[in-house]
């Protein structure tokens, strides 16, 4: 819940922003040139932003459900053993 107030708040700070700065800017990278309003760019910009930051939460999340896994795995493997040892002990 927290995340996404947050997320609400950035989002509408970026609205403002665009909406106070529509003037055009000059891009120059290597080759290309263009010329684009300053309100898409801050949208481009804060997408590309965003896309990147769940890339990174994503790859994150995924070691950590790999692990979580494996323990639990290893969790399942050693309780085996301990009901296999309390079988043979009272049997």
């Amino acid at each position: 819940m927290k995340q996404t107030v947050i997320a609400a708040a950035i989002a509408l700070l970026a609205v403002i922003f665009a909406i106070q700065n529509s003037g055009d800017v000059d891009i120059n990278f290597l080759f290309w040139h263009i010329t684009t309003s300053k309100a898409l760019l801050l949208i481009i910009v804060l997408i590309a932003g965003i896309a990147t930051g769940l890339l990174v939460s994503a790859s994150r999340m995924m070691k950590k459900n790999t692990a979580m896994k494996s323990a639990n795995k290893k969790i399942s493997e050693l309780e085996k053993n301990i009901s296999d040892v309390t079988n043979k002990k009272y049997n």
